[in-house]
């Protein structure tokens, strides 16, 4: 069955007010639910064109030590993936930027695909992410999400190779999510040297927006992808540690994001 809606996170990527498009990443419970629901509240106020909601888990092979460390608090606080929909479900009435789940695929075939897709629906989630699901491995998934209108954004990074990356590009929906080097979540200074090429292979067969992440941190970064065309930058790793230096103070921490944030577009044309 084909996805006849159009694409919600498409959509918002394209018409964001923020270039390239602003898609910050919230892991649910660090450093605690409450937390949560106000950094959704204002990553919207702040412009993101797509929030991703990072589900717990404890061996995230994809992530550095600083996303690491807020998945293992998140576990100690007992988050779990339906207590990570209660949460999307308080708060879905007043956040109306389109979510993405980000999980590891254990959790999710723990919770069932048919609880899974019941629960995107009913939480109104625009999309899902699972980086440790190959595209040899993903048609069940994906089909099931699609046949929901739910987009399935898939990876692809400078290791792909060609045809490797032209196959995630046909296949993903909403955006194809581009990691900027080799490696685990983080901070860095640089990206991969490749990153044009693999950008211009994805646009090569595909139309959907591209976003990079893994590592975007500073100004120069976004500067570097407005210049290269990308239409969005996924941010995590260096929001996370903003969180873990202001902390215990919660205000002080949301008003440094919000200031770091800007920084972030000080360059925007």
């Amino acid at each position: 069955m084909e996805q006849d809606v159009i694409s919600r996170i498409s959509q918002s990527i394209s018409s964001g007010k923020r270039n390239p498009a602003f898609i910050p990443f919230v892991e649910i419970g660090y450093p605690d639910m409450e937390f949560s629901k106000e950094l959704f509240g204002l990553y919207q106020k702040k412009g993101a064109a797509a929030i991703e909601v990072g589900i717990p888990f404890s061996d995230p092979l994809a992530d550095g030590p600083i996303i690491q460390k807020a998945s293992k608090i998140a576990l100690e606080n007992g988050v779990t993936l339906q207590k990570a929909f209660d949460l999307l479900g308080e708060i879905k009435d007043e956040i109306e930027v389109p979510l993405i789940l980000f999980s590891y695929l254990n959790p999710i075939l723990s919770f069932g695909l048919k609880n899974l897709v019941k629960e995107l629906k009913d939480k109104n989630i625009a999309g899902v992410i699972i980086p440790d699901l190959p595209i040899e491995e993903s048609e069940e998934i994906s089909t099931l999400l699609k046949q929901n209108n739910i987009d399935y954004i898939m990876l692809v990074s400078p290791a792909s190779g060609e045809q490797r990356v032209k196959n995630i590009a046909r296949a993903s929906s909403g955006f194809v999510y581009l990691v900027s080097s080799t490696g685990v979540t983080g901070v860095r200074e640089n990206f991969s040297s490749m990153l044009r090429e693999v950008f211009y292979q994805i646009k090569s067969v595909s139309s959907l927006p591209v976003a990079v992440g893994f590592g975007v941190s500073k100004p120069e970064h976004l500067v570097n992808l407005r210049e290269l065309g990308v239409e969005g930058a996924v941010i995590a790793s260096v929001f996370l540690r903003i969180i873990d230096r202001y902390l215990p103070d919660r205000e002080l921490a949301l008003r440094q994001l919000s200031v770091f944030i800007e920084e972030l577009y000080k360059s925007q044309a």
